[in-house]
């Protein structure tokens, strides 16, 4: 298995139906993240959650906005990955 890493809106795209796709999301209201879940490719390209959220505008998602955004990835990834990896807002 190869290691975590976050996917690109296009690498989403192109992934086969059926492929998993670990979906987290930083709660900017907490600033904190709050979750961490599978979610599956469905035919029709878009993504569907554990909780049963559908993902389909990727590039939107991935943009903070004012409660929060996501970010995808390609395993699940380790508690260290997910420290070390920065968000868009760590960003300077």
């Amino acid at each position: 298995m190869s290691e975590a890493r976050i996917l690109t809106a296009d690498e989403i795209r192109q992934l086969p139906r059926t492929s998993i796709v670990w979906i987290e999301f930083y709660n900017a209201e907490e600033s904190e993240t709050t979750s961490l879940m599978a979610s599956m490719k469905c035919a029709d390209g878009s993504l569907v959650c554990e909780d049963g959220c559908v993902f389909d505008d990727y590039e939107a998602d991935m943009k903070p906005q004012a409660d929060g955004y996501w970010r995808f990835w390609s395993a699940r990834p380790t508690a260290k990955q997910r420290e070390e990896t920065g968000w868009p807002h760590d960003k300077s």
